[in-house]
């Protein structure tokens, strides 16, 4: 017999995963209908080569420095659940993301053909997976040609890495608390540009540049060696009538003392300026205050440090 008209489902879709343990018992439906029916309630950030795409599906091209951890999305609550990091590669220049999920530290990585992955350090062989973690709800499992880790309990619905592509899927429940370059969200993409400090910039770069996580020392050759930093616009302004000297309101990306910058780019950022004959700026708080231009900066891309470096 066929059916020649549509029958309402009984239920609302898409629903939330713990509703749907509810409605379908294990026994009566597959977990991986399960994800797929709790992921159309999910928030996705994805990026393709070098795309992203936000929680609120604004697209930017992501430009990374060598080396740096950025954060992508965060659980932005005192709880602090979650938080993934993404860094690229020094010598291959892939992407590799660690997932920080409550006391554990999970690392997916691409090593030739493969995606790896590691718990707390110790490497988990492909042969072992599915991998489940013994005391939390963390599954891990290959998916593809990649590797997905799955944590919907502590605000993770999905966290995937494949060949020139991630996807990072936050449980419905953390729509409006997450930050990170991914966003938070919440639907509003006219604040999507938010840095650490709160400070809303127009720039896609520096506010993708904001959320890498700088450097404390540069004597580890394969770790980051650049900082954030206010910097000092090189030429003198004409400001309200008066020559200026003008300084960052936005940090910028620059190498630590010692190290010399082998990469920049561009970045288009707000400034702050005084006239040239007023005392020193306090930089501490020059985040706060007001945008009397816009103007481009150098901001460092990759750095080379000598043996005395700081």
């Amino acid at each position: 017999m066929t059916l020649s008209k549509a029958v309402p489902l009984p239920i609302a879709l898409p629903l939330a995963k713990e509703y749907v343990d509810l409605l379908f018992p294990e026994e009566d439906i597959t977990e991986h209908f399960k994800n797929l029916i709790a992921e159309g309630t999910s928030a996705q950030c994805t990026m393709v080569h070098d795309t992203l795409t936000t929680f609120n599906n604004r697209k930017y091209k992501n430009e990374m420095p060598i080396s740096c951890y950025q954060v992508l999305a965060q659980d932005c609550t005192s709880e602090l659940k979650f938080i993934v990091l993404m860094k690229k590669d020094q010598i291959s220049e892939q992407k590799d993301l660690s997932v920080k999920v409550s006391d554990i530290d999970i690392d997916l990585y691409p090593m030739g053909n493969n995606m790896l992955v590691k718990v707390n350090g110790l490497e988990v062989p492909l042969s072992n997976l599915p991998y489940q973690h013994p005391t939390e709800s963390i599954l891990i499992k290959q998916r593809g040609e990649g590797l997905s880790l799955y944590a919907p309990s502590l605000g993770l619905q999905e966290v995937y890495l494949g060949k020139d592509i991630w996807k990072v899927n936050v449980a419905d429940w953390m729509k409006g608390q997450t930050c990170g370059v991914c966003g938070k969200a919440d639907g509003e993409t006219r604040q999507e540009y938010s840095t650490p400090s709160g400070y809303q910039t127009k720039s896609s770069v520096s506010f993708a540049h904001s959320w890498v996580l700088p450097a404390e020392s540069c004597r580890d050759s394969t770790q980051c060696h650049m900082k954030l930093e206010s910097v000092k616009l090189e030429k003198q302004p004409i400001v309200d009538g008066q020559e200026s000297k003008c300084y960052s309101v936005e940090p910028v990306l620059r190498c630590l003392p010692g190290c010399l910058p082998v990469r920049t780019m561009p970045v288009t950022i707000g400034f702050h300026c005084l006239p040239t004959h007023s005392s020193s700026v306090d930089l501490s708080n020059i985040s706060e205050k007001s945008v009397d231009l816009r103007e481009t900066a150098e901001a460092h891309m990759a750095c080379q440090c000598n043996a005395e470096c700081a």
